[in-house]
This record gives C-alpha cells, sequence and structure tokens, in this order.
C-alpha cells in the first residue's frame, strides 16, 4: 500500500506531519510518501496512491494562495479518481470547501481547543468500533459551516455542528478533530494556549489524563487504512 500524506502545517517544529506518519508506518508492507502543501511540493499524478491524508494547518481555510489552489485540485483529482481519502481538521475543511466553495467554511463561533466530546450521528466505516460518544483533541478557529451537497453528516460536537463528514457511497472522509494527537501533544498544545491567553475557554484543559482515549486513533486510522 501507498500512503500520501500532505502535509500543511506552517510549524517548522511540525514539518512532515509525524503524528500522523505515527500510525500510517504501522501498516504493513505500506511505503509511505510526506508532500508538503505550503510549499506546493505536491505530486502532479496521484495514480500510484492508495491512500490519501491531508493534514491540519495553522493557515485559515477561507484564504487565497497558489499553493491552496493546486491542494484543490489535488482533491478534486482524489475524487475524481476514487481514491480513499482523509481530511483531518484544516484538511476536513478544505474537502468542504473544494466540494461546495468557501462559503461552506467560516471561522468558528467558539473556537475549540482541548479535549473534545464527539457524538456519532451515523453509521461509517471510518467509526466502526468506536463508541457512539467519544473524546479526542480539537484544535481549530475555523470549521465547515455547511454540509455539502453529496456528503453525509457523521459526527458532531457541542461548539461544533459539522464534527465529521463522508462523501455518500464513496471512502472520502473528513474529520474536525484531532486523532493523531496523544496525550503528550495535547497537554503542550494547552499549555502553549495558557501561555499565550488564547483562546480563553479551553476544553477541559486539565482533564487529559482522564478523556485521552488512546484507542480513537488507533481504531479510526486503522478503519481508514483497511478500506
Amino acid at each position: 500500500m501507498r500512503i500520501l500524506i500532505v502535509d500543511n502545517t506552517i510549524d517548522r517544529e511540525c514539518w512532515g506531519s509525524p503524528e500522523l506518519q505515527r500510525f500510517a508506518v504501522t501498516v504493513p508492507g505500506a511505503t509511505v510518501t510526506v508532500r508538503r502543501g505550503p510549499e506546493s511540493d505536491l505530486p502532479k499524478d496521484i495514480s500510484n496512491f492508495d491512500r490519501i491524508v491531508l493534514s491540519g494547518s495553522k493557515t485559515s481555510a477561507m484564504e487565497n494562495a497558489p499553493w491552496i489552489s493546486r491542494l484543490e485540485d489535488l482533491i478534486r483529482c482524489a475524487l475524481s479518481e476514487g481514491k480513499p481519502f482523509l481530511g483531518v481538521c484544516y484538511g476536513h475543511q478544505m474537502l468542504a470547501r473544494t466540494l461546495g466553495g468557501k462559503e461552506f467554511v467560516r471561522q468558528s463561533v467558539s473556537a475549540e481547543f482541548g479535549w473534545c466530546r464527539i457524538e456519532q450521528l451515523a453509521d461509517s466505516p471510518l467509526f466502526h468500533g468506536l463508541p457512539r460518544v467519544f473524546y479526542s483533541f480539537s484544535s481549530h478557529y475555523d470549521e465547515v459551516s455547511v454540509l455539502p451537497s453529496g456528503t453525509e453528516l457523521l459526527a458532531c460536537s457541542e461548539q461544533c455542528a459539522i464534527q465529521a463528514i463522508q462523501v455518500k457511497g464513496h471512502p472520502v472522509f473528513g474529520i474536525q478533530f484531532h486523532p493523531e494527537k496523544d496525550l503528550e501533544g495535547g497537554t503542550q498544545t494547552l499549555a502553549e494556549c495558557q501561555k499565550k491567553g488564547k483562546p480563553k475557554k479551553l476544553l477541559h484543559p486539565n482533564e487529559g489524563m482522564k478523556l485521552f482515549q488512546p484507542e480513537v486513533g488507533e481504531i479510526l486510522f486503522r478503519n481508514f487504512f483497511n478500506l
């Protein structure tokens, strides 16, 4: 299996999306390729890839730039070729933007940073084996505001109505939360938020030990790579 991770991260210490790689490299016999979206380092031909994962980013889903246009082209190509696709956070927002337009994303009314309660609303092979309600890490100022035509709503949270979507009848998914984030990474992110004083409201910042569920990432990524 050949897995393409499109790394959209901005902070240099996050380049390469190591948290996503951590799950991809566990797939037996997999070859993992990481390409940088912001440097327009995207493959011109994705036909040889079996799975495509788009990472999160501090880039706003409403921004325009040449590399973002090329990223949308890659998403369109993945959709037209029927590639199993998973967009995480910014990748989720870009999937919705590509399907519907910029008016399908917006700045969140309430930014979600912390350990977020996710509620499943529909059965999906991506969530098979997960409880109907689970916790995962969230870290976003933007969100998908309108469900694109031809997609199904899979999950929500108290502050974000569209936490996960699937293109109907296709192995194409977007998730707003970060199942790749482990307890250490989540705790570090929240400590940085507290130091900066923004956002002012954090979700369960001191309850990571109790709420972190490592099986969420393990099951979700295993389900996706086994599609």
